[in-house]
């Protein structure tokens, strides 16, 4: 991204000057550094980077938060991939992405985070609230709804060694010294956070590049045996075989809390974007909790009307209204003694809000037309994308029913925080599409699974599912290509393809390619460890006397040096 010219200097703030860390203890600020990239250097996973990457930065400059935005694939916006705020953790993310340019075209140069994206310049600002030429509307509209204020703000470009812009980091109320007041960073105190940004840029450079190697190997676990199996006992192992599948850390952690909540028969609230997966949440935490054995009822509260969702849920009596013929148990009776799962609950209606209020406390429930209560024992399961925080500060919900549900809540990450999730969800949807039509799985072109690991489904995992049900009915032969997904998957041209490591001689089949994908991923991380082979075989899995073996029948070679 070019830098754009005539850009105002005016717009990074003038530095406050206490005395400096560097300068009084440089020993145990390089210290920090030398482990803090040293954390950096061994992680690998994607996310796992970006989160080291924060968490270091925060520890460095003592800030109280912490956020990594990268640029989408468009180049366009900047989103949150993490963000941290120990002190106001509903302040961590940003819901909005950043656009890199106004509507009516040109840079979106008043966006602290744009202007460092665009321009690769830091901004170091003292305090948000004096005047910086920066537009900090939404941020004091966001910080006016809770008690956490920013005060001096950070925000370092991350651009890669080819001088490509990956994305920025932004650090809230950083100090000079752990206890101190939040101030801008001094001249040189500027220069270590500018080198601990070029060391996580390289970082997250890398692990996107150790992602695309996944990539590669995963195009050859439908072809070879012992991959699929191994990769089936793993999707086993997690979700038990009900269609929650995912290794990332974010939704390991979502699994591992709804473990820890099915035994204890308590209420638990379901977070998440729409499409995350909060249904199949909620049928695991039922089957894994003490109430499996009876039913389980399911109700949209955004399906229907007040009066009709009301009669649904809570049933009605003979003559309660015009067509009521005969007794009606609710949804409520069905569960008894079973679990009732309210999805949308933040759209649910006030009056309801206080039936359901009463039924989770005393456990009762009045129907429709009816002037005694029914004891009714059930679990509630609630759901919703609302931010529930805001509807009760703008009187849409009931803050005694937020608090009654939410005993236990859980967050389900959104896909595009679990990329490395993206293959073997693509390999759940696929075989279950291909099974209820009665044909084999195809293939997937590398292009395909470029494209698709790319994308930022904005409609999550039931996104990815239409999607690829979509493609098998439109794909004839045994293998999907571009062509068959959706045309704004693939209207953008800047999409490359991988390149493959090596050609395989002309009929020499499978064997002959897994041979050269084999070579290519031992040469990856052999780069990457900087030609010790000890390391690479320890980041392969394998014996360094199979690495040893590998390297010479391959004829893998370290380059001259220059």
């Amino acid at each position: 991204m070019s830098e754009p010219e005539n850009v105002p200097k005016s717009l990074i703030s003038p530095l406050i000057s206490p005395p400096d860390l560097f300068v009084r203890d440089p020993l145990g600020v390089i210290e920090e550094l030398i482990e803090l990239t040293t954390a950096l250097s061994t992680e690998r996973r994607l996310e796992s980077v970006i989160s080291a990457v924060v968490s270091s930065a925060r520890r460095l400059t003592h800030a109280d938060g912490g956020r990594v935005l990268v640029l989408d694939r468009t180049g366009r916006e900047l989103y949150c991939i993490v963000g941290q705020n120990d002190g106001a953790p509903d302040a961590a993310g940003l819901v909005q992405p950043v656009a890199l340019y106004r509507a009516g075209g040109g840079f979106h140069m008043e966006d602290p985070s744009a202007y460092a994206a665009v321009t690769g310049r830091m901004v170091n600002l003292a305090d948000v609230r004096a005047y910086s030429g920066f537009d900090f509307a939404e941020l004091y509209r966001r910080e006016a709804r809770g008690s956490f204020r920013t005060r001096s703000f950070l925000v370092l470009p991350l651009r890669s060694l080819e001088g490509v812009t990956l994305g920025v980091l932004q650090l809230t109320n950083t100090r000079l010294e752990a206890g101190g007041a939040p101030v801008a960073l001094t001249p040189p105190f500027e220069r270590i956070v500018r080198a601990f940004a070029a060391h996580a840029a390289v970082a997250i450079s890398n692990a996107r590049l150790f992602e695309e190697n996944r990539q590669l190997i995963r195009q050859l676990d439908r072809a070879n045996a012992d991959l699929a199996l191994e990769n089936s006992r793993l999707r086993s192992g997690i979700g038990a075989g009900k269609g929650v599948i995912g290794e990332s850390p974010a939704f390991q952690s979502a699994v591992a809390l709804l473990r820890r909540a099915a035994p204890a028969d308590v209420p638990v609230l379901l977070l998440g974007e729409t499409g995350t997966g909060k249904e199949v949440f909620a049928k695991l935490l039922h089957s894994l909790g003490p109430r499996k054995g009876k039913a389980l009822v399911v109700q949209n509260c955004a399906a229907l009307p007040e009066n009709l969702l009301e009669s649904e849920l809570f049933g009605y009596r003979k003559g309660a209204f015009s067509g009521a013929h005969m007794d009606k148990k609710g949804l409520v009776h069905e569960a008894h003694g079973g679990t009732l799962f309210l999805d949308e609950i933040g759209d649910m209606p006030l009056g309801l809000q206080a039936k359901i209020l009463r039924l989770l406390g005393q456990g009762e429930a009045r129907r429709v037309g009816d002037t005694r209560t029914e004891n009714v024992d059930v679990r509630i399961v609630a759901a919703t994308n609302a931010d529930l925080p805001a509807k009760i500060a703008s009187g849409q919900f009931r803050e005694d029913l937020y608090y009654r549900l939410s005993v236990f809540p859980i967050t389900l990450p959104a896909l595009r925080e679990r990329p490395s999730d993206i293959p073997a969800l693509i390999e759940h949807f696929l075989g279950r599409a291909c099974e209820a039509i009665g044909r084999a799985p195809p293939a997937l072109s590398p292009g395909v699974l470029d494209v698709l690991m790319k994308w930022r489904f904005p409609g999550n995992v039931r996104e990815l599912k239409n999607i690829l049900e979509r493609a098998i009915l439109l794909c004839d032969g045994g293998r999907l290509e571009l062509g068959h997904l959706p045309p704004e998957l693939r209207s953008d041209p800047a999409i490359p393809a991988p390149v493959p490591p090596a050609h395989p001689q002309a009929g020499g089949g499978l064997r002959t390619m897994v041979q050269c994908y084999e070579a290519a991923l031992i040469e990856v991380q052999l780069r990457e460890s900087g030609w010790n082979q000890s390391r690479a075989a320890g980041l392969l899995k394998i014996s360094r006397r199979s690495l040893v073996d590998k390297v010479q029948r391959y004829a893998i070679r370290q380059p001259e040096r220059a």
